[in-house]
């Protein structure tokens, strides 16, 4: 019995022994935890609370962080990671993979990229981490402003662009210094870019705001990033066609017709690795391919469609979709040869307006004006209907016609008129009256080479060509479209214009 009271009494003093170790309050066996605070981050283009920065894309963004630990003695670790932003839910940023962009108190990082990347730095040390997150905007400085292809004597290609930061008006107060002389080879080193024929921006589909440039030499078109104006791909157009020589291209709902120098017509599927539907006009000699936008309210925004001017079998052809469904004006111009054509009227009821002449002698001229019709459930145009607002006028010349095909005709919805150019000339033409009632301006120097419009309709933007100037020969002039009153001039900035017109942030 003594022997069990024993054990009994030895088990409650082990337990009693385990109870007072339980609450014993030394700290022999504690180790205290150093803990971090982020203190301080800043660098060139970084808020005051760091938590927002903007940078250049292709150039160097330096940022710097501190931190402070509660105990001294361990060493900090820090890690800065990178990652896209393809859009927020619910307030929160959505991110590609992040990736490692520096492991030190400083990070010095070059982001090629437009857009908004969210930068992690974690600080750790033995004990664990904190973390501080900025949100960086990369901008490419060619969001918005006036865009210029060109060609030097030698078929040399480039981009010049003259930046604005919130609109197109900036334009008349721009200086010449303000114009970056070669955009392409500053942000394509690695692309030759050689006989440019045409410039677009792709105003339907996956590709749509991409800007798209055409070489014919290379037999490509170039796909280049919105803002950036980074190449995206380049899509060889000798894929079908071997020898091709492309000369120009239009938008037709998410395709691109492409124009040959033979005059043919085919649509590249930019989807596809740029394959050609050949079908649309090989029998065709097509002399001038125009685009026309019409305003698409079944699907919202804009879509543009190629018109083609085919003077050998007297008519004009626009492809309405991309099912080889074509229309033409028949007829209509039998015995005649088409000068020239362009799209009049609000962008939601856009009508096809015509000049053409007699193919034996040039003392008169035909305008006809046809009342398009749209029927977006099959996505389709008749752009040759003789509804209601068809009309045809007859005029007698008492001079040559200023205006022929390689006029550009720019229609004008603020003043109900259309530019077209010849020479060194800009003509101003109420459409609704005679030619000879035109007003007209010269240019100070050089010959037009292309035109476009602001996007208020307030101003005229034309390319011009000066073949005796030394150094770049190319100028850029912008008039009052209510006047012709030139408000601002861009001598010398550029090669010889191909085309240009304002480009916006999308």
């Amino acid at each position: 019995m003594k022997k069990y009271l024993y054990v009994l009494l030895l088990l409650l003093g082990v337990s009693a022994g385990m109870v007072s170790c339980i609450h014993d309050d030394t700290t022999g066996f504690v180790k205290e935890i150093s803990d971090i605070t982020i203190t301080k981050v800043w660098g060139e283009g970084v808020d005051e609370d760091g938590k927002f920065a903007v940078a250049e894309l292709k150039m160097p963004v330096r940022i710097e962080a501190e931190a402070e630990q509660t105990l001294e003695g361990y060493e900090l670790s820090y890690e800065w990671k990178a990652g896209f932003i393809n859009g927020y839910k619910d307030g929160e940023p959505v991110l590609e993979s992040l990736f490692l962009i520096s492991d030190s108190t400083v990070v010095e990082y070059s982001f090629d990229r437009v857009g908004e990347f969210l930068l992690r730095l974690r600080v750790s040390n033995e004990f664990g981490s904190t973390f501080h997150y900025i949100t960086v905007e990369i901008k490419a400085g060619m969001e918005r402003g006036l865009l210029v292809l060109s060609s030097d004597d030698a078929g040399k290609g480039s981009l010049a662009f003259c930046s604005v930061d919130r609109n197109a008006n900036e334009l008349l107060q721009a200086k010449v210094e303000d114009f970056e002389r070669n955009v392409w080879l500053k942000v394509n080193p690695d692309y030759e870019l050689a006989d440019v024929r045409d410039m677009v921006v792709m105003d339907y589909g996956d590709s749509k705001n991409s800007v798209f440039v055409l070489s014919e030499s290379q037999q490509a078109m170039y796909e280049l990033e919105q803002n950036s104006l980074l190449v995206l791909r380049k899509i060889d157009l000798s894929f079908i066609i071997k020898d091709i020589k492309p000369v120009a291209i239009v938008p037709c709902w998410q395709y691109m017709a492409v124009m040959t120098d033979a005059g043919q017509v085919m649509c590249a599927d930019l989807a596809n690795f740029g394959i050609i539907n050949e079908t649309w006009g090989t029998e065709m000699k097509g002399e001038k391919c125009y685009r026309g936008v019409y305003k698409d309210d079944w699907n919202g925004g804009n879509v543009s469609i190629p018109i083609v001017a085919d003077n050998e079998n007297e008519k004009l052809i626009g492809y309405v979709n991309t099912n080889n469904n074509i229309t033409d004006s028949e007829s209509d111009f039998q015995g005649r040869r088409i000068v020239n054509f362009t799209l009049v009227g609000p962008t939601n009821n856009r009508n096809l307006l015509v000049v053409s002449e007699p193919k034996n002698n040039s003392d008169k001229v035909w305008v006809t004006t046809y009342k398009s019709i749209t029927n977006f459930l099959d996505n389709r145009f008749d752009v040759f209907s003789k509804g209601d607002g068809y009309q045809e006028r007859e005029y007698s010349l008492a001079a040559p016609l200023a205006l022929d095909s390689n006029s550009e005709m720019i229609y004008n919805g603020n003043y109900n008129v259309i530019f077209y150019n010849n020479g060194s000339m800009i003509y101003r033409w109420r459409y609704t009256s005679d030619f000879s009632q035109s007003s007209q301006v010269s240019l100070p120097r050089g010959e037009i080479t292309c035109m476009a419009e602001s996007p208020d309709g307030e101003y005229l933007y034309v390319g011009a060509y000066d073949e005796a100037a030394a150094g770049l020969k190319g100028s850029i002039y912008i008039y009052s479209t209510k006047d012709l009153r030139l408000v601002n001039s861009f001598v010398g900035v550029t090669d010889k214009p191909v085309k240009l017109f304002y480009k916006d942030k999308n």
